[in-house]
C-alpha cells in the first residue's frame, strides 16, 4: 500500500518549516568562529543548470534554495528528468567547516525519483562523513561525501556532479 502524495508532501512541509527554524537566525559567523575557519554563510539560489551536451536548464523547469549559516544547512532542489518525472531533493543538515574539513551529519533526508522511483527517506551512509576543504583564490571547495562538488565564492556557488550537470546558484545574502 501506498502513501498518497499529498501526504507525502503534507508531512514533508510540516517538517520543512520546523526544521527552517534553524536557518532564520540572523547570518553573523558564531562566536566561536576562527579567524582562519572559511565562511560560507549565505541564501543562494540555483539560477540555472548546464548539462553535458551544453543545454541549459533554466527556471521554472529547475529551481532550489541552498542556506547554510550557524553550523546549519538547508538544501532544497527540484527539476524534470528527461522522461518529465519530478526529481527532487530535501535536506537538513549539522556541519562543521574547520581544520581544513567539511564534515556534515543529515537530520532530516527526503528525496523523490533520484535514483531509484518513488519517494525516500533515508540518506545515503555516506551523508555522515567529512571531506577535505580547499581554499585557492578566494574560492572555498570541498564535496560532501555523495554529492556534488561544491564551490563557493563571493558571488555564489557553483555544484558539480561529474557527467551529469553544472549548477550555478547565486547568493542573495
Amino acid at each position: 500500500m501506498s502513501t498518497p502524495l499529498y501526504k507525502v508532501c503534507a508531512w514533508t512541509g510540516a517538517a520543512l518549516l520546523g526544521f527552517s527554524g534553524w536557518t532564520w537566525a540572523a547570518d553573523a559567523p558564531a562566536a566561536t568562529a576562527h579567524a582562519d575557519t572559511p565562511n560560507i554563510t549565505g541564501t543562494y539560489e540555483l539560477v540555472k543548470r548546464v548539462l553535458p551536451d551544453g543545454k541549459e536548464v533554466l527556471p521554472p523547469a529547475i529551481g532550489g534554495l541552498y542556506t547554510v549559516t550557524h553550523g546549519r544547512r538547508n538544501f532544497n532542489v527540484f527539476w524534470t528528468d528527461k522522461d518529465g518525472k519530478p526529481v527532487s531533493l530535501s535536506i537538513v543538515a549539522q556541519y562543521t567547516l574547520t581544520g581544513g574539513k567539511y564534515c556534515e551529519q543529515a537530520a532530516f533526508w527526503l528525496q523523490n525519483n533520484l535514483g531509484k522511483p518513488g519517494t525516500s527517506n533515508e540518506p545515503p551512509a555516506a551523508a555522515k562523513d567529512c571531506s577535505p576543504v580547499t581554499i585557492k583564490a578566494g574560492k572555498v571547495s570541498f564535496q560532501p561525501a555523495g554529492e556534488p562538488a561544491l564551490s563557493f565564492d563571493k558571488e555564489g556557488l557553483t555544484a558539480t556532479q561529474a557527467g551529469q550537470f553544472v549548477d550555478y546558484w547565486k547568493k542573495l545574502r
